[in-house]
């Protein structure tokens, strides 16, 4: 045989040889890349289930605090809370101003687990609760009622209206619902 003939067929049969073996690594390669991505994949949702059982009950614990909060920031529970005898009524008004501004500081990080739009809502029922507080207590043209009679003045005025804190407790309600659902 001719040396050509064989120096060519020696050099198309490396020249084969490496081709496989350059498409055989590329193949491994991608193989091997896609395996760990998939690895990848498989912590980080492993990761999100472990974060999930953690946060979950966090949230929960936040959504179930903020309607207590505002459970008890609610006139009527307001009242029977903060009432002492021999209370006068602007004795009664400091009290429940100052206890509703107690409670919402104590749940300020609860703002972390609900929505925005939730939190503005918190903020506004306590806002406009401090408001009819002092509102009715201002109108009282006898600055020395008594706290029944003030308590029955905020009442009246609170009578068939939706309060901001129903407002905000419906909201509440609507996205536990959802997120939980």
């Amino acid at each position: 045989m001719n040396t050509t003939l064989i120096i060519v067929l020696i050099v198309a049969f490396v020249a084969s040889i490496a081709l496989v073996g350059y498409f055989n690594l590329r193949t491994t390669k991608e193989f091997v890349l896609n395996e760990q991505k998939k690895t990848l994949l498989e912590i980080q949702k492993l990761q999100e289930a472990q974060t999930r059982k953690v946060i979950t009950p966090i949230q929960l614990q936040a959504y179930e605090r903020l309607v207590m909060f505002l459970e008890r920031m609610s006139p009527d529970n307001l009242v029977l809370r903060c009432y002492q005898p021999n209370m006068d009524a602007k004795l009664l008004k400091d009290v429940m101003v100052q206890n509703i501004r107690d409670e919402f500081e104590h749940n300020l990080s609860q703002q972390l687990y609900v929505s925005n739009s939730a939190w503005e809502l918190i903020k506004n029922a306590k806002e406009e609760m401090i408001s009819i507080i002092n509102s009715t207590y201002s109108a009282l043209k006898d600055k020395e009622t008594s706290p029944t009679a003030f308590a029955g003045s905020m009442f009246e005025r609170l009578a068939g209206k939706k309060t901001p804190i129903e407002l905000a407790m419906g909201v509440l309600k609507d996205e536990i619902q959802k997120r939980f659902a």
